[in-house]
């Protein structure tokens, strides 16, 4: 009766074993191990400005087709100044200025 449960612990100890190493990859370098995917958060992609509007003293743009002034928010961005040419756009302390015209004129 000795030898049976000897041999039912050994028996029991080798599918433990066999267990634990099917969970691990056995075509893996030695000390590798797998990495749980990483999230990246992206910050929404900036409006396109399409046209600004000057009255007098106060100006409007056109950013993605939507008019907006200063104060106004456009996927996750604060319209911050508006003038003749470009928008500046705010977000967590950041600036992004928006031209109507890029700044490499070629002749």
């Amino acid at each position: 009766m000795v030898k049976y449960i000897v041999a039912g612990l050994a028996i029991s100890s080798l599918l433990h074993a066999v267990n634990v190493q099917a969970q691990q990859d056995p075509t893996a370098p030695l000390g590798w191990q797998k990495k749980s995917p990483s999230v990246v958060v992206s910050a929404p992609s900036l409006p396109q400005l399409q046209s600004v509007i000057c009255e007098s003293q106060h100006c409007r743009a056109i950013l993605n087709g939507q008019t907006v002034r200063v104060g106004s928010y456009i996927k996750g961005y604060t319209v911050s100044r508006i003038s003749d040419s470009s928008v500046i756009l705010t977000r967590n302390k950041k600036q992004w200025q928006l031209s109507l015209f890029s700044a490499d004129i070629k002749q």
